[in-house]
């Protein structure tokens, strides 16, 4: 458990056989970051023997080191445990915090105590010391308490005159004392059971940022079970709603497993991320319809839609995607987001500028260019919104009001359901609490639309040593990877939304659906987490044979590294006309 709580603990790694020495060292680094402290060499071993005892011993390495061929052979394809031991040094024990980088990947859970979110494999320990220092507090607490009356007599408690209540206690206090008293309080212990939903709430009341509201609304993830999804990418709108109404063994706050039909990929991340980026954005697509002013949609009129409760599943999509790395629901008006936050249709404030339908718009410009010979020829549509009125020049006001509260009442069943949707997280509450906070997470405001610098930036390449050939080709590719990337920006004919297929349009590339195929995602990281380890790890491999016609770069989106073959890409058209090949035909997830 010291291990385990050091970061050091047992891990499953994936070794090709044909990795080299120090490809497996950088493995090793990346999984065990203390192992780069430890300056004296190390040496796996491997137990043996039994009766109850085992004992280690060393696994030589070959003339180059270890490698993947040797350690496949050692370690009988996988089936027995390897161990990592310093030749001079001893490891450090030290516990980490739990947000260490060597938890990330570990599925966590909530104290209830403390309100933390803790790896499932270092709780149990955590929650023991936890309780007793919850009691060493209570301990405390009731020796203050006790004093208490001495410190604020029952005179200031009945006073009236300038005094204010306690929040916690509601007694009332002098103005002059109400910070002290307040803050003891606080210390407390509840009398009643319910502690852990009025932490919540106190919880929710702190929040100073939009990251910490995304910090907190992951940490509700239900990891201890999954909710897989098993879909296809052709018509992934509504195969996807279908499968995710249908799933009722576990609930959608459960982490998200999704599969896609003939694909090998294993979901560690990527495929439940490239799920939800592509139903967000069919999300918006099929069930929000927007103006030309890009300041968000609107609900669409669609009573099918709300039948078959859409909405509803798509508030779930909408909440999951934020609680678990998806792209942020940034896409409805704001008058929308304020009905969500309050659920209160008498505070709407509309005009005529959040009117997206396209009828309805168009009425409205036929009014406001209407003139006394023809102004009669709306009448009918006028009516049918609900207009009850003389129709004249003199009303005009009137009439184009009543049309902008017709378009916007319809479609509050369609807010109510996507509302109950939302609960799944509780996001309401905190919408309600932080209005501001939450704003552009559902609001469009600056554009987060991943672009040539944000991906450039995240690249991390490996090169070789400088000043050698391969150096200087590899150099090269990525120059050539900057052109491709800036060249799709400038270019400017992304297509928002979009099937999800298997394949790919040319003409509808862009950065994002590059950084899709690289990664998953074609947003930029949403969670405090994501945005901190978010880079694209990028290879490169001299050994193709260049006795073939031509050889397509791999991807591996879990881990988010590609690998470019140096021997086809002797030139910018050569490496455009391969690249773009492998993006428009190499969307499935066929590589484990």
């Amino acid at each position: 458990m010291s291990l385990m709580l050091a970061g050091l603990g047992k891990r499953s790694l994936t070794i090709c056989e044909n990795m080299t020495h120090s490809e497996f060292s950088d493995l090793l680094l990346s999984t065990y970051p203390r192992l780069a402290n430890i300056c004296g060499g190390w040496m796996l071993h491997k137990s043996t023997g039994g009766s109850g005892r085992r004992s280690l011993v060393v696994i030589p390495p070959d003339l180059n080191g270890y490698t993947g061929q040797q350690l496949k052979a050692v370690s009988g394809n996988g089936k027995y445990t390897l161990y990592i031991s310093p030749l001079q040094e001893e490891l450090d024990k030290i516990p980490l915090p739990p947000e260490a980088k060597e938890f990330q990947d570990m599925p966590k859970a909530q104290c209830t105590i403390c309100q933390k979110c803790f790896p499932l494999q270092i709780l149990p320990v955590h929650v023991k010391q936890c309780k007793t220092e919850l009691v060493d507090l209570c301990c405390s607490v009731e020796e203050e308490s006790c004093n208490e009356e001495h410190e604020f007599p029952d005179f200031m408690c009945n006073q009236t005159d300038k005094t204010a209540e306690c929040p916690v206690c509601s007694k009332a206090f002098e103005v002059d004392i109400i910070e002290i008293h307040a803050a003891r309080c606080g210390l407390r212990p509840s009398d009643n059971d319910g502690h852990a939903s009025s932490g919540s709430v106190s919880q929710i009341s702190t929040f100073q940022s939009s990251e910490e509201i995304l910090d907190w609304i992951a940490c509700q993830v239900n990891e201890t079970n999954t909710f897989s999804i098993c879909v296809s990418r052709t018509d992934l709108f509504s195969r996807g709603m279908q499968q995710w109404q249908r799933q009722k063994k576990t609930s959608p706050k459960c982490r998200l497993k999704v599969t896609f039909f003939g694909e090998a990929g294993i979901d560690t991340g990527a495929l439940s991320k490239e799920f939800l980026t592509e139903m967000v954005a069919e999300i918006e697509n099929r069930l929000f319809v927007g103006g030309p002013d890009k300041k968000g949609k609107n609900p669409v009129y669609c009573l099918n839609s709300l039948d078959s409760n859409y909405f509803r599943s798509a508030g779930e999509v909408m909440a999951a995607s934020l609680a678990q790395g998806g792209p942020c629901p940034n896409l409805m008006r704001e008058w929308c987001f304020r009905y969500l936050c309050s659920g209160d249709s008498d505070s709407i404030q509309v005009s005529a500028s959040d009117v997206t339908d396209f009828e309805l718009s168009e009425l409205i410009e036929r009014i406001n260019s209407a003139g006394n010979d023809n102004i009669s020829d709306l009448a009918d549509h006028i009516v049918t919104c609900g207009y009850t009125g003389i129709v004249s020049m003199g009303k005009k006001d009137s009439m184009i009001r009543t049309v902008v509260l017709h378009s916007t009442m319809r479609v509050i069943p369609m807010l109510d359901q996507l509302r109950k949707g939302l609960q799944l997280y509780d996001l309401p509450k905190v919408m309600k609490t932080h209005q501001d906070l939450c704003l552009p997470l559902f609001v469009p405001g600056e554009d987060d639309k991943a672009d040539a610098a944000f991906l450039l930036e995240r690249s991390r390449p490996v090169f070789s040593e400088m000043g050698t050939a391969k150096h200087q080709k590899e150099v090269m590719i990525m120059n050539f990877f900057q052109d491709y990337l800036q060249e799709l920006e400038d270019s400017e004919q992304e297509q928002e939304g979009g099937p999800s297929n298997s394949s790919v349009a040319p003409e509808s590339l862009n950065v994002g659906r590059v950084m899709q195929w690289m990664t998953g995602q074609r947003h930029k990281p949403v969670l405090p987490s994501d945005k901190r380890d978010f880079v694209v790890n990028i290879k490169f491999c001299h050994d193709c044979d260049t006795q073939h016609t031509v050889c397509f770069p791999t991807v591996s989106a879990c881990s988010r590294t590609v690998t470019f073959p140096s021997a086809h890409l002797g030139t910018y058209s050569e490496f455009k006309n391969i690249v773009t090949l492998a993006i428009c035909h190499g969307q499935t997830f066929d590589r484990v």
